[in-house]
Formats: structure tokens, C-alpha cells, sequence
């Protein structure tokens, strides 16, 4: 088994992880709140729990063809137009993936001493940080689907 699946094994692990922990999560909280004892921490974590949930699940998505597509515009043009549409295609899906990557580190620099209110000390840059992770994850199976869109 090569690094690229034992990482995706991981990914997907840790994806199906962090959502289930966020259900549990927001449940338990709804479960003490009915009762009269609110879990303050529980909307904090869900948050930071959802959000690593989805921008993995981002990536397994694109990796599987299971975000929308536009196949049915492609299938319009000609083969050689085709290739070259996806291209252009998996360019701008690269350009804007780097470009969420820089801005979002950027933005977990400027949120790494904003705590979250039901869990102080715990950095709200740790969530932020999942948009650069899932971004940088979507790059690199962005860059390789423009590798095969380029093979032709």
C-alpha cells in the first residue's frame, strides 16, 4: 500500500469520525439542555468537529467525482474541445483551491488567540485550519486530475 492510499484511508476515517463526533456531540447537548443542564462546550466542539468533517469529506468527494459536474455541457463539444475544456476546467479548480489554501492559513494566523467561549484555551484557528488542510488535500487531487486531463 502506497503513502497516497494509506492518506486516504486516513482521510476517510477521519472525515466519517468527525461527523459522527458531531452528531453525538450536538445530541449530548440537546440531551442536557431537555434535562436542564446545558453542556456549554458542545455547539463549540460540533463546530470545530463539523467543520474537520467537511473539508475532508471535500476531498473525498472531488477524489470520487461527486461534486456537481457540468459532463452534460462537455459532452456538447468535440473531443479535442473536451479535453481541452477540462483543462481549463481543472486550472481554475487549482487556481481557486491555492488560493483558499494562502487565505485561509492567513486567516488561522489572525484567529490563533480567539478562543472559543464554551472551551477557553482551545484556539478557534484549530477550525479555521480545517479550511486549509481540506484546501490543500482538494489541490493536490485537483493538480492530478489536470495531470490525466492533460494525458488526454
Amino acid at each position: 500500500m502506497n503513502a497516497a492510499n494509506v492518506l486516504q484511508r486516513v482521510e476517510e476515517f477521519l472525515a466519517k469520525a468527525f461527523l459522527l463526533t458531531s452528531a453525538l456531540i450536538v445530541f449530548a447537548g440537546g440531551v442536557g439542555r431537555f434535562l436542564g443542564h446545558p453542556l456549554d462546550w458542545s455547539i463549540d466542539l460540533a463546530t470545530f468537529t463539523f467543520a474537520w468533517a467537511v473539508f475532508l469529506g471535500g476531498d473525498l468527494a472531488l477524489r470520487e467525482n461527486r461534486h456537481v459536474a457540468v459532463e452534460n455541457l462537455l459532452h456538447l463539444l468535440p473531443p479535442g474541445a473536451r479535453r481541452w475544456a477540462r483543462v481549463g476546467v481543472w486550472l481554475l479548480v487549482a487556481l481557486f483551491l491555492a488560493l483558499l489554501f494562502v487565505y485561509s492559513l492567513q486567516a488561522a494566523y489572525q484567529t490563533r488567540f480567539r478562543s472559543f467561549q464554551g472551551i477557553p484555551g482551545f484556539s478557534y484557528a484549530w477550525v479555521t485550519l480545517s479550511v486549509s488542510a481540506g484546501s490543500l488535500l482538494m489541490l493536490l487531487t485537483a493538480l492530478g486530475r489536470l495531470r490525466q486531463a492533460l494525458k488526454g
